[in-house]
């Protein structure tokens, strides 16, 4: 009967952590506009764009998320969007500092713009949303998105925390 009980504790506390790792998907939607701040945006992790010198950019943060890998996409018709990550804190007078991953364009064209990052425990982070030129006005939709892989390494410990259960059980 004691099995039964774990057995179920177990299976409850794996529906409350998919629960939370599903929970950390984010969808940020919004329009790059002529009266959102400009800066001049990297175009590597040490280097500042030439072309990119005065884009328009929203941010949005990532606050208290599961750590795992992550897919971050944006996406849009009306310009060629252009992704970057912050560990911490977004300076637009310094746009190369705290800058973790950035992306222009992905194998699918010149409207998506991603990537995938191992975010870590206590880290908040800040998600840059902007164009590739000057030029890029319009609306957007940029995801976060937990990796299937989190999900497997989430189940994979929680087996392993019932096996450790059971046998400490048979051996009282």
């Amino acid at each position: 009967m004691k099995l039964h009980a774990l057995a179920l504790a177990v299976l409850g506390f794996s529906f409350l952590s998919a629960a939370q790792a599903q929970s950390d998907s984010y969808t940020f939607s919004g329009s790059l506009t002529t009266a959102d701040a400009v800066f001049n945006r990297p175009v590597s992790l040490t280097t500042l764009s030439g072309l990119g010198t005065a884009v328009r950019y929203d941010l949005a943060s990532l606050l208290g998320i599961t750590p795992g890998n992550y897919t971050f996409r944006m996406l849009s018709t009306s310009f060629d969007p252009f992704l970057l990550l912050y560990a911490g804190a977004f300076d637009p007078a310094a746009p190369l500092t705290n800058l973790v991953a950035l992306n222009d364009d992905l194998a699918s064209g010149i409207t998506t713009a991603g990537f995938t990052f191992n975010l870590l425990a206590g880290v908040n982070y800040t998600v840059v949303s902007t164009a590739f030129s000057n030029a890029g006005l319009g609306s957007y939709i940029t995801t976060v998105v937990p990796e299937p892989g989190t999900y497997a390494l989430m189940g994979l410990g929680l087996a392993l925390l019932g096996v450790a259960v059971r046998r400490r059980t048979a051996q009282v």
